[in-house]
């Protein structure tokens, strides 16, 4: 038992002096990190897709490339690389690429662009556009959640994210019509899911910008 414990001391005293990170409790299974995330991120994206459904009625369209290509597998591989971002801080490890990561969600609201007339519609209407703010409020309040950095620019990022969350909610039913009216049960519960999407994403995208958790005992 004494041996076992100088070795464990020698170890610790052997990682400080190289200047490696000290673990904090139970390491998280190499791969784990970047499955429940890409299953969290999918399952986020198929939410999302469902809210904008809900607002167009009818006229709605699934497409494979629409809205597996540009929405779901996205959103899959976007929360694939928070997961693991996630599973490198929690195991005390540097994460490479951290500003790539930490912009990540911006494919979100590109590359649905890529859909055939998607840009011409953008331009007429300004139907698209929703995507792309979603994806900004999530860096933003991603950045404001972590609690990093100074405090008036977290301050005003987390304002313009909110905005963005509550503008999710307040433009069902002027997009939706009376249908979608907030006073009727499926104009609220549009709402919430809109308002709800932007803000679960905000803080899966405050993964790359929060810091290693401290040493247990530290």
């Amino acid at each position: 038992m004494a041996v076992t414990q100088v070795e464990s001391t020698n170890t610790v005293s052997g990682r400080a002096a190289r200047g490696a990170p000290e673990r904090s409790g139970t390491m998280m299974p190499a791969g784990a990190g970047v499955a429940v995330g890409a299953v969290a991120g999918l399952t986020w994206a198929a939410g999302f897709r469902e809210y904008m459904a809900s607002l167009v009625g009818t006229e709605s369209k699934v497409t494979w490339y629409g809205t597996f290509g540009t929405i779901l597998l996205p959103a899959a591989a976007v929360g694939a690389l928070f997961g693991w971002a996630e599973q490198r801080r929690a195991n005390g490890e540097d994460l490479p690429l951290r500003r790539t990561i930490a912009a990540a969600p911006i494919a979100i609201g590109l590359l649905p662009l890529t859909r055939p007339g998607a840009v011409a519609t953008l331009r007429q209407t300004g139907e698209g556009s929703a995507a792309s703010g979603v994806a900004l409020a999530a860096i933003g309040g991603g950045y404001a959640v972590a609690g990093r950095g100074p405090k008036w620019s977290r301050v005003a990022t987390g304002a313009i994210a909110a905005a963005i969350a509550v503008g999710a909610a307040a433009s069902v039913p002027s997009i939706g019509g009376s249908r979608l009216a907030l006073s009727k049960p499926r104009g609220a519960l549009t709402a919430v899911l809109g308002a709800g999407s932007v803000l679960t994403l905000a803080l899966a995208a405050s993964v790359p910008f929060r810091g290693r958790p401290r040493p247990t005992g530290a």
